[in-house]
């Protein structure tokens, strides 16, 4: 979806840089740029409604996503927790079990820290064990 918006706005702002660096006919008639002007507004006016409807739909996805894979996308993103083998569990809908391993204390807390941060988690029990840097 995502993309998708990138790559309808990378059309449009080409165009548009098509549309400003093109000379003119030379037999452009009065209220060609008008014309051209108000076909411009049209795509940015209908731009802006498909942006809305797909951040609409974004925010639909995240609420629907329980708290467990709010948790782990949060988790498996952080570069900090490169390697890590965590796993997620949710105990009552709001209480988060970190378990598994990660290579240091610092990891440790950065994972605890994320979990804490995200948005329907009201207690972190973390279980996560720190291994031996090989």
């Amino acid at each position: 979806m995502f993309r998708y918006l990138l790559a309808l706005m990378s059309i449009v702002l080409s165009c548009l840089s098509a549309a400003a660096q093109a000379p003119p006919p030379a037999n452009t008639q009065p209220g060609t740029a008008t014309k051209i002007g108000e076909q411009i507004d049209r795509g940015l006016t209908q731009l802006g409604a498909e942006l809305s409807q797909a951040w609409s739909e974004v925010r639909k996805s995240v609420e629907k996503m329980g708290v467990q894979g709010r948790v782990y996308g949060r988790l498996h993103w952080d570069k900090a927790l490169e390697g890590a083998n965590l796993d997620v569990s949710v105990r009552d809908g709001q209480v988060v079990v970190l378990s598994g391993t990660v290579k240091d204390a610092a990891a440790k807390q950065k994972a605890e820290q994320l979990t804490r941060d995200t948005i329907g988690v009201t207690n972190v029990v973390n279980d996560v064990a720190v291994t031996a840097a090989k």
